[in-house]
């Protein structure tokens, strides 16, 4: 504040005292007014707007996630994975399978191919290239799509990716996914897929642009002296160490063709055998699954067991 001697009219001379008010304070006293109000509704409603196109424009921009479940696996086995990625601002559709889908490889088992170990997806297959043509039925001709293949799913993902010349594919992701055949000795001569996996790895080969192989380390045993020294039931892990190893060894020693001591790996799938030489891989301390199929409903796996999924 400042005095200062002013005249009034009557010739007398008073002093005044003039009080500095800030930018500040006339804004605020502004914004009280019915108008000031009005003008931050507008501002609030302006945000909300562009916050809601951001979101829009995002949602947009995120690829439609189509699942490839594992040997045996149906939607349902799929359901949290699904939720959780919606929740992301994806779409997603699992492919369609049923437990009696997988039926239909059954005649494939009495051919010459089956038995030459030369079966190749187109026939062996088809079911499963179905379900997935099923899941992107809705998915428009320019809509970006992501596929996540658990398991064995990700390399008949694969394989149908290249059979139906599938170009909205942006992101492939595998998970836990055989993608190596053993090297030559024994257990390739024995070859589980039947000459499958062979014809993908020769025929479908990923693209590392867009390819990514995530492999899972939850379960290794060092040497044959620690299989028994493992716990039946661990109370503080509220899992079965023993029987990890018991399922983990013979997997890792069919699918990595070499003494599975000292193998990392998901418990069925080693990581190894999870990655692809050229393709980005990230390794994750996760199990195979969090479900065992049945007949029925799957049988849900503790959640000690945590999978990629989880």
């Amino acid at each position: 504040a400042s005095s200062v001697t002013k005249l009034h009219r009557f010739g007398t001379a008073r002093s005044a005292t003039f009080h500095w008010i800030s930018p500040r304070r006339i804004l605020t006293k502004f914004l009280r007014t019915s108008l000031g109000k009005q003008l931050i509704s507008a501002k609030t409603m302006l945000l909300q707007i562009a916050i809601l196109a951001c979101v829009v424009v995002d949602a947009l921009q995120r690829p439609r996630v189509i699942i490839a479940p594992a040997q045996f696996g149906v939607p349902k086995d799929y359901d949290d994975l699904s939720e959780l990625l919606r929740q992301r601002g994806h779409a997603v559709a699992c492919a369609p399978l049923s437990r009696l889908s997988w039926l239909r490889i059954v005649p494939s088992v009495f051919t010459e191919a089956f038995f030459k170990g030369e079966l190749k997806p187109q026939g062996t297959l088809d079911f499963f290239f179905e379900a997935l043509d099923a899941a992107v039925a809705d998915a428009g001709p320019d809509e970006d799509l992501a596929i996540l293949g658990h398991s064995i799913g990700g390399w008949v993902a694969r394989a149908w990716v290249a059979d139906r010349g599938e170009t909205r594919v942006k992101r492939f992701v595998t998970l836990g996914t055989p993608h190596n055949e053993p090297p030559e000795g024994l257990f390739s001569n024995i070859d589980q897929t039947r000459g499958l996996l062979k014809y993908v790895r020769a025929n479908c080969p990923p693209d590392p642009a867009i390819f990514t192989c995530v492999a899972g380390t939850a379960t290794s045993t060092d040497t044959l002296g620690d299989v028994f020294k493992l716990d039946a039931w661990d109370d503080e892990l509220r899992r079965s160490p023993l029987l990890e190893a018991l399922v983990s060894l013979p997997s890792y020693l069919a699918l990595a063709g070499k003494n599975p001591f000292g193998v990392k790996g998901d418990g069925l799938i080693p990581v190894e055998t999870a990655c692809l030489a050229d393709c980005p891989a990230i390794e994750v301390d996760c199990h195979h699954s969090d479900f065992v199929p049945s007949a029925l409903d799957s049988i849900r796996l503790p959640e000690t067991y945590p999978w990629y999924g989880s």
